[in-house]
């Protein structure tokens, strides 16, 4: 049976190259020019949400900084309103970008939860951020009574957007980071603990004879807690079995989500996480061995 990045690889010139350490992948650069799904998916076979996050969470909140400080120091204007309101353009269209290439990751390793509703707010606000400030760049040139006063007003408003961009800049950055590094940096310590519940459990031992036992035989409990290791990974979820040995290294979210799973029902496990996901359902597929009750294959 061929993993994900088999079918993937399959489709591309060359092979995949892996970089790993002490039982995690770190990272694995595939091929994957030929599976792109449009401009917003991959770059040079690497995501391109993943690099235009960067962008964001720096061009963002310094466009903010430098719209609160032309607004609120009239001096500054003259030399720095031009490139303050360029920066918050710049800005908007890398968060329209990171949306819609965060859409692409999803659609390859599924829903980042919170991360994903925190990313939907941030290009409309940033959006009316840099229409705002396109107004206000015209209007701060009229000299006339009634264009002060729509500079002060535009002005105000221009602070209250930007804040709120700002923090939801940070809530969504973080949020993404905590998805993607938590389980690595806390794996060691939930790692020992998900193996000692292991041990505990009491795997079907080889009965001595040439055949196996009738619990053996058939994808069940039994035969799924004998598979509870790095070299041989199974797992139920729903109401099928499961080989992940293969999606160990390349799980987006580190491998010690899988390793957990491993000998495991990881039913809960896998729908608190993907719930309603069709994408990493159909991820899953790619490993499946059977029903409950079906042969061992």
């Amino acid at each position: 049976m061929l993993s994900m990045v088999d079918q993937i690889t399959a489709q591309c010139a060359n092979s995949v190259v892996s970089l790993s350490t002490r039982k995690e992948t770190i990272l694995t650069l595939v091929c994957m020019a030929d599976d792109s799904t449009g401009p917003f998916d991959l770059i040079t076979g690497l995501p391109v949400h993943v690099l235009i996050t960067h962008a964001v969470v720096v061009l963002l909140p310094l466009a903010v900084v430098s719209l609160i400080l032309v607004v609120t120091i009239p001096r500054l204007r003259q030399h720095y309103l031009v490139p303050a309101v360029a920066l918050t353009v710049v800005g908007a269209v890398s968060a329209i970008i990171a949306e819609q290439s965060g859409e692409a990751l999803e659609a390859r390793v599924g829903s980042a939860g919170q991360h994903s509703e925190w990313g939907e707010m941030l290009p409309p606000l940033a959006v009316a951020l840099a229409l705002l400030s396109g107004i206000w760049l015209i209007v701060a040139r009229m000299s006339s009574q009634r264009g002060k006063v729509l500079t002060a007003v535009i002005g105000g408003v221009i602070v209250v957007v930007g804040i709120i961009a700002v923090v939801i800049t940070v809530l969504a950055g973080h949020s993404g980071a905590e998805e993607t590094w938590s389980d690595r940096i806390e794996g060691s310590d939930s790692a020992v603990t998900e193996m000692d519940a292991d041990e505990e459990m009491s795997p079907v031992e080889p009965d001595g004879g040439t055949g196996a036992s009738e619990s053996e035989s058939v994808l069940g409990l039994e035969t799924v807690a004998a598979n509870n290791s790095e070299e041989s990974c199974w797992a139920i979820i729903g109401d099928n079995v499961y080989d992940l040995t293969d999606w160990i290294d390349s799980h987006p979210g580190g491998s010690s989500r899988i390793l957990g799973l491993c000998g495991t029902d990881g039913t809960s496990q896998f729908q608190g996480q993907h719930g309603g996901s069709s994408s990493a359902q159909g991820t899953l597929e790619n490993y499946l061995l059977g029903a409950l009750g079906d042969p061992v294959p």
